[in-house]
């Protein structure tokens, strides 16, 4: 619905600019004009895909539409791409594409789409992948319409500032996969582990039981912690890394799930200010939803841990946003 509502109001301005362009006006020149949308919300992730709508007309019965391009300052990775279809709304409200153009090619920076409809009106949906090369700069966008008289409007989009922070999604948490890394954001076996103990900064494991009065359920502990809150798992002596806990609840970040969009997004500021001064290294009775805020005993990593989903009994899927402190 979102998205019908965005198409029509950018054909709408353009169209109302369109139609109030008599014969005489601008000494007979019909001028193309153009407006831009960017689509997505909350902070430019490497690996996310920023989003927007360019839509660009000229008056009806003026001439037609033969290109647009879009040229990003950082070229966009695998898998950016300017669509070659407009759309309408069907009598069910569904979107149906309808082609105008040619597949877009993307060279180098430039994405371009060739109409090959006789149409004076468009609305395309440009999709750049930020590329690791963008990681903490900032990145634009020129958008250009150009019709087949010659005419060319452009307008440009930015900068925008890409995250520092990395992000891993839907790691499989299970009974022996349960030693987790936040350099590689990744979850290993004991004998994987084993080959690299210098890297594994929290453990995780299920107990049907209560400690100290509190039930430990869903468990994650530092590899340093106390071994009562790591029970009978195995933790080889090399394996000593401490970390600081602190157990969240109601932060959904729209990038670690596909729940529906809360509007919530941990930001670079949130780890650069985050405070974890005398928080444990363990957090218990952990359930799908929650969260943990983490921090390395050395300082290097700042991280949020999402609770995706857990099993009944030992396992299940979290997702992780890190942020490098050195």
């Amino acid at each position: 619905m979102k998205s019908r509502i965005l198409n029509i109001l950018l054909i709408a301005a353009l169209g109302i600019g369109a139609a109030a362009c008599s014969d005489s006006d601008n000494d007979g020149v019909r001028p193309l004009n153009n407006k831009c949308l960017k689509r997505t919300l909350g902070p430019n992730v490497v690996g996310n895909e920023l989003y927007f709508v360019y839509a660009m007309a000229m008056p009806y019965g003026t001439g037609s539409l033969e290109s647009c391009t879009v040229e990003a300052s950082i070229p966009g990775d695998e898998g950016t791409w300017l669509e070659h279809n407009s759309y309408h709304t069907n009598s069910s409200g569904m979107d149906i594409p309808v082609a105008v153009g040619t597949p877009s090619v993307t060279d180098g920076s430039s994405t371009v789409v060739k109409f090959n409809t006789d149409t004076c009106a468009a609305s395309l949906r440009y999709y750049y992948k930020i590329p690791e090369e963008a990681r903490g700069k900032e990145v634009s966008f020129k958008f250009t319409a150009k019709a087949k008289d010659g005419q060319t409007v452009s307008m440009t989009m930015g900068p925008y500032t890409v995250c520092k922070q990395y992000l891993r999604r839907d790691i499989t948490l299970t009974k022996a996969r349960c030693y987790i890394s936040l350099e590689d954001m990744a979850a290993y076996t004991l004998a994987e582990a084993r080959e690299m103990p210098e890297k594994i900064d929290l453990v995780y494991l299920w107990r049907n039981k209560i400690n100290q009065g509190i039930e430990f359920g869903h468990t994650f502990a530092a590899p340093a912690a106390d071994r009562q809150w790591l029970d009978n798992l195995e933790i080889p002596e090399t394996m000593n890394r401490d970390v600081k806990l602190r157990k969240e609840w109601g932060i959904i970040d729209g990038h670690l799930t596909d729940e529906p969009d809360y509007g919530t997004y941990i930001d670079d500021l949130d780890f650069e200010t985050i405070r974890l001064d005398g928080m444990p290294d363990y957090c218990v009775n952990m359930k799908t939803q929650g969260g943990m805020w983490l921090e390395t005993a050395d300082g290097k990593y700042r991280a949020y841990i999402y609770i995706n989903s857990l099993k009944a009994t030992s396992g299940g899927v979290i997702s992780i946003k890190r942020y490098n402190m050195m």
